[in-house]
């Protein structure tokens, strides 16, 4: 017998994608986020920088935007034609997210990126910081001091308290993504079973991906001996023990099937009165939801009765990290990229549109992989890149077959965006993914070379 939760994350999903969509056409998104770092020497900036950076949006017509819990401000909005545009931090405050509003097409996108550039420019002269097109910072270490405090993070240092020992190993504390950048990109689809699909396939190609994009080798002062892609690793030793980040088990049927995944991971909190309630005793968001009333804790540990409200749903399909997922806005997020080098920013977009628009035909060509095979590809592209190999598979040709269907998927729509796929198949052709140069840079001319090299803003001052 289906869990009344089951249900209700099916109903909530399977309304929010089908239903008739306010603005008609392709809608693309992104999360850009960058180490901020002192520009002499690499390090994180202090909190009194990022501070520095949201007055400085804020007399740039800019809203700040102010925490529920700490009442700081940690952030900064401004409106777009679809949404707003949000610059925030996400775990730690040296790490500077740009959610870009919605736009239609990609080449709306790279206006909006160069935009940003020029608005970000002042500013970091001023400071001598830099905006680095990196996914992790390149010298300082994950910290405890580097945590942002604001409702979220408040809640996650509760629930994974650094040496906690999962599978006899201690596990890492939150603090451990205080450091690494992603790319992520939200897509808008028609309805849930082309957001099943576009899943499914996102998450398919992730060593794909990840062989083509890495760009996350240099860290703590040096070139990490076993992986080019340390930023996605960050998932595996964070949460060795659930299945709910990095792929799925499985690819999914269909929405039902995703919506029963959802139920089966355990809960963590909710919220009342914007006031995060730990829940994390629970097995399963199932047993949770099915339950008439619980007893939760406030993060200061009172305890406190609560009932289960439809809410806790869209905040629950937040809690899980798969490389692709459909997101609690009604999009696929793929959230695997690294952040990409100054001038291939809009790549990681170019790449997930373009394999939603051939939708049909990249899930023909995952169809003749196995799962397990397809998981490995992930494992090995964290390590080997385009280098790799999976049962006699090279990652490299992986990868050209992946950039093959984004081509045909962005000529479908006529609009000439294919033209920002060009980094990364120059990126094939030399079988070097942004990590390999990062670490010739870093071990040819040390850290301010790889810092020149990787700001993200040295086109805009020149």
């Amino acid at each position: 017998m289906k869990s009344v939760a089951a249900s209700k994350i099916y109903e909530y999903l399977q309304q929010g994608l089908d239903k008739p969509k306010s603005v008609s056409g392709q809608r693309i998104g992104t999360e850009l986020k960058f180490p901020l770092v002192e520009r002499n020497n690499g390090c994180a900036v202090g909190l009194e920088t990022v501070n520095a950076l949201w007055k400085y949006l804020s007399n740039r017509d800019w809203e700040a935007i102010v925490d529920p819990i700490t009442n700081e401000v940690v952030g900064a909005s401004k409106p777009g034609e679809y949404n707003d545009t949000l610059a925030s931090c996400e775990t730690g405050f040296c790490k500077i997210e740009f959610s870009l509003a919605h736009v239609g097409d990609l080449h709306a996108l790279a206006r909006q990126i160069e935009a940003l550039l020029v608005e970000l420019t002042p500013f970091a002269d001023e400071h001598q910081v830099s905006f680095l097109g990196c996914g992790i910072h390149p010298i300082s270490p994950p910290s405890p001091e580097l945590v942002i405090a604001k409702q979220r993070t408040l809640a996650w240092d509760t629930l994974f308290p650094e040496g906690e020992i999962v599978k006899d190993k201690p596990r890492p504390g939150l603090h451990l993504f205080t450091v690494n950048s992603g790319s992520h990109v939200h897509l808008s689809v028609s309805s849930a079973k082309q957001a099943v699909g576009a899943t499914n396939v996102l998450n398919g190609f992730a060593g794909a991906q990840i062989a083509l994009l890495g760009n996350s080798s240099v860290w703590q002062g040096k070139v990490d001996p076993d992986y080019l892609c340390v930023a996605e690793k960050f998932w595996d030793w964070w949460m060795p023990d659930e299945a709910r980040v990095g792929l799925p088990s499985k690819s999914f049927i269909d929405i039902e099937d995703y919506g029963n995944a959802i139920a089966k991971l355990r809960p963590f909190y909710v919220e009342r009165n914007q006031t995060p309630i730990l829940i994390n005793h629970y097995p399963t968001f199932a047993d949770y939801y099915d339950s008439s009333s619980t007893v939760g804790k406030y993060l200061s540990g009172e305890e406190i009765t609560i009932y289960p409200e439809p809410k806790d749903i869209k905040l629950h399909n937040s809690f899980y990290w798969f490389t692709a997922r459909i997101s609690r806005y009604f999009t696929v997020e793929n959230r695997l990229c690294d952040q990409q080098a100054p001038g291939n920013l809009a790549s990681p977009a170019a790449l997930s549109l373009g394999l939603l628009s051939a939708l049909p035909e990249a899930q023909e060509e995952l169809s003749q992989f196995n799962w397990s095979t397809l998981k490995l590809m992930r494992q090995t592209a964290m390590k080997d890149g385009l280098d790799g190999e999976v049962e006699g598979i090279a990652l490299a040709d992986m990868a050209a077959r992946m950039l093959e269907l984004a081509q045909l998927g962005l000529e479908r729509r006529k609009l000439g965006e294919e033209i920002y796929l060009q980094p990364l198949k120059q990126q094939l052709a030399s079988k070097q993914n942004p990590a390999m140069e990062a670490s010739e840079i870093f071990n040819q001319d040390g850290i301010k070379a790889l810092i020149e090299a990787r700001d993200i803003l040295l086109g805009s001052r020149e």
